[in-house]
């Protein structure tokens, strides 16, 4: 049992309870920003049943403004498994990689597992659906895979780089199953010490011993078991964690001339992604006991951000990438989602490492459905994923200034709306849309695009 009394912890059903409590800060969204929109959208073609993903990219030139000299684009999306936002991202991606010259695909999507989705894109052997469609386990755990529409992507990628002068670079940045299991780093790293060190074993088995019993296909699983986990063996595997990372920093000289440069280099971005998934479950099991803590969650962030610099300093000149996230993730201002579960992002620590060469673009919608995240206990996954209808959106949104654009999809450059407002002293929108919330987010500054989609449909693969 845990060492809190369980009567002097009050466990959280829905982490929605968590979100500060506050309404809309406008009677009625600005009409001289829904005029701005309305006016100076660009109108990329429409996503409906005939749309062609693979077809003619005319109507995506406005972004070439937009992202200009950039190194790393960043295309959101304000909930997953939708499948407006797969077809869409798939065209931007194919716009600039064949139009701009962006070298690189990256996502929210585990660092270790992205090795052998790397490998499929350059033509190597191997199942695509076997390896990422959702439902089965992987290692022994639920396994949530990725979306049919991203997996199509993929096989765009394939086909392109067969016949590319550089082919285009496929690349995890997040920690591994979604924070849910170690496997996918240990397991790895027990192979490459096996070999190199095998003295630090004992540290990697003792995280092991700890960690495979709690794992799950998303972070919520072992949150959920830490809840009823002795702080003692918490602790007791982030002490592994740690000596096992220390022992990877302290002997770099040793591991180096043993292994080569870059299976060190992979090695430690295990070890050290292993650490972060252990902060990250922390973090979500004491939200889960109504005792958030937000630095916690700047865990996953800093991961997520630090394996795509790294990227990028250990890469040639030239280098450009697209990354796929989720709005929350990629948003370059930290004010997140506010109250007790604000966090640092991806995003804003991009925007400080690279300043104007990260342009993040955030996709949303104003109409039809969308996914609805349910955390449950008893669920292979910790959670539960339902449909649920597009909410109206609220009148001091981002989404409310697409009001007059409900026919088709619309693009606006926020750098040049938020330039407009601030001349006409205009309230600028003070939130946008996370799954079927509205969440405090000065967009404008977060973003440096805004896509809205006037329709979503969730995925055909949806696990729910």
């Amino acid at each position: 049992m845990n060492d809190r009394h369980h009567d002097q912890r009050h466990d959280i059903d829905d982490l929605r309870d968590l979100l500060p409590a506050a309404g809309p800060t406008l009677p009625a969204a600005p009409a001289g920003l829904v005029r701005w929109v309305t006016d100076n959208a660009a109108r990329p073609a429409p996503l409906g049943p005939s749309a062609d993903p693979d077809g003619p990219l005319d109507d995506l030139e406005p972004l070439r403004d937009l992202v200009g000299g950039a190194r790393v684009v960043a295309l959101g999306e304000n909930s997953h498994q939708i499948r407006e936002f797969g077809l869409l991202r798939h065209r931007l991606l194919r716009f600039l990689v064949e139009e701009l010259g962006f070298t690189a695909h990256a996502m929210e999507y585990g660092a270790a597992e992205g090795r052998a989705v790397d490998a499929w894109v350059q033509g190597g052997p191997g199942d695509l659906d076997g390896l990422l469609a959702p439902g089965g386990t992987a290692g022994g755990v639920h396994r949530l895979g990725l979306p049919a529409e991203v997996r199509d992507t993929l096989r765009w990628q394939r086909r392109h780089n067969a016949g590319a002068g550089r082919p285009v670079r496929f690349l995890g940045c997040d920690i591994p199953a979604a924070g849910g299991s170690l496997a996918p780093v240990l397991d790895p790293v027990a192979a490459y010490l096996a070999d190199v060190d095998p003295g630090a074993l004992r540290f990697l088995e003792a995280a092991r011993e700890i960690a495979e019993p709690i794992a799950g296909g998303t972070v919520m699983v072992p949150a959920y078991a830490r809840l009823d986990l002795a702080a003692a063996e918490q602790d007791r595997l982030t002490t592994a964690l740690s000596r096992l990372l220390g022992r990877l920093t302290d002997l770099r000289e040793v591991h180096t001339e043993r292994s080569g440069r870059a299976a060190y280099e992979t090695a430690l971005s295990d070890v050290r992604a292993a650490v972060a998934t252990d902060r990250a479950q922390r973090a979500m099991a004491e939200a889960l006991a109504g005792a958030p803590d937000a630095a916690g969650f700047a865990a996953r962030e800093r991961y997520l951000a630090d394996t795509l610099l790294e990227f990028l300093d250990r890469s040639g000149p030239g280098t450009r990438v697209v990354l796929i996230g989720h709005n929350a993730h990629i948003q370059r201002s930290a004010a997140g989602i506010g109250g007790p579960m604000e966090v640092t992002t991806m995003g804003s620590l991009l925007a400080r490492a690279l300043g104007a060469d990260y342009v993040p673009v955030a996709l949303t919608g104003n109409g039809g459905e969308t996914v609805e995240n349910v955390p449950d206990r008893d669920h292979p996954a910790g959670m539960r994923w339902g449909r649920a209808a597009v909410p109206d959106a609220a009148p001091d949104s981002v989404e409310a200034l697409f009001a007059d654009v409900r026919d088709r999809l619309a693009l606006v450059d926020a750098r040049a709306l938020r330039a407009y407002a601030r001349r006409r002293g205009l309230p600028e929108p003070v939130r946008t849309r996370l799954d079927t919330a509205f969440v405090e987010v000065p967009v404008l500054d977060a973003f440096d695009g805004v896509v809205c989609v006037p329709d979503t449909r969730v995925g055909a693969d949806l696990l729910e």
